[in-house]
């Protein structure tokens, strides 16, 4: 499946501030005081929208917004060309037809949104993971080998210690018995599959995915961090922004990847879910 089939379902709408400061010369100070707070150069202009103040030198200036700062309220958040817009200005103006609908600065990336649509990417993967398993004659056995083979393989260490306490939490005959009611793999870890696929020669998946991205969604982490929480909660770090929006990247590359080595039949129901869970559309 191309990555062109699945739809880019998350839109600036969602993640934009709606409520605007548009730029007042009556209250130019208070106007400067807003912006250095949060480290921002452009206000947009109530009168005609299709400029804005900068603050350049501690003095507002009136310049047309340039097609580089402006984003489409129904634009995908992740499209490469807004990436590179967020290189060049830190907020964005979000446009409905030619009026101000917005405004988005990378920051809005922490917004729940974000991390849903997050959390849905890595839901898919671990299914088509799956999936990529049973298609290779794989089943929980496979699994539970994988994990006492490992345990032995370790003389002692942390290594040692987690393969043991797998092989032995998955021996019990409650977590035998849930097996038997799932689908196969439904009871291991995004790790746990990817490992197995790399132990069989199958598909090596970077573990970027698994030890950056899925545990900063799973946990609720800022997928944008602050400068320095504790002088200004306002300041953010652009760098932790581009390693996200290069993470989500590198998913979507990755399932791409995984759905390729799926036989056609599989392949056919994964379109059918991915119908029903709202992440499919024609182009």
């Amino acid at each position: 499946m191309s990555l062109s089939e699945i739809e880019r379902s998350l839109c600036f709408d969602e993640i934009m501030t709606s409520e605007v400061l548009f730029y007042l010369d009556a209250f130019d100070e208070d106007c400067k005081k807003f912006c250095k707070k949060r480290n921002i150069t452009y206000l947009p202009w109530r009168r005609d929208e299709r400029f804005c103040y900068e603050l350049v030198d501690d003095k507002f200036k009136k310049k047309r917004i340039a097609k580089s700062q402006k984003v489409n309220v129904k634009e995908y958040v992740f499209q490469a060309s807004v990436v590179e817009k967020f290189q060049k200005h830190q907020v964005l103006f979000v446009y409905r037809n030619s009026d101000i609908a917005g405004v988005v600065h990378f920051c809005d990336y922490n917004r729940n949104p974000v991390s849903v649509y997050g959390y849905a990417l890595l839901l898919e993967f671990e299914k088509k993971l799956r999936r990529l398993l049973v298609s290779n004659g794989l089943n929980n056995g496979d699994m539970l080998a994988f994990f006492s083979k490992k345990r032995d393989n370790f003389s002692k260490g942390n290594d040692k210690s987690y393969y043991g306490r797998k092989t032995k939490f998955f021996q019990k005959a409650e977590n035998q018995a849930q097996m038997k009611e799932l689908e196969p793999f439904q009871m291991f870890y995004l790790k746990d599959l990817t490992d197995l696929l790399d132990y069989k020669n199958i598909h090596t998946v970077s573990n970027a995915i698994n030890d950056d991205l899925r545990n900063t969604i799973m946990h609720s982490k800022n997928v944008v961090k602050h400068e320095d929480y504790a002088t200004s909660r306002l300041i953010y770090n652009f760098e932790s922004f581009y390693k996200f929006t290069d993470l989500i990247k590198l998913l979507q590359l990755e399932s791409e990847r995984v759905s390729k080595q799926i036989p056609l039949k599989d392949h056919n129901e994964e379109v059918r879910r991915l119908k029903q869970a709202g992440l499919f559309s024609k182009i």
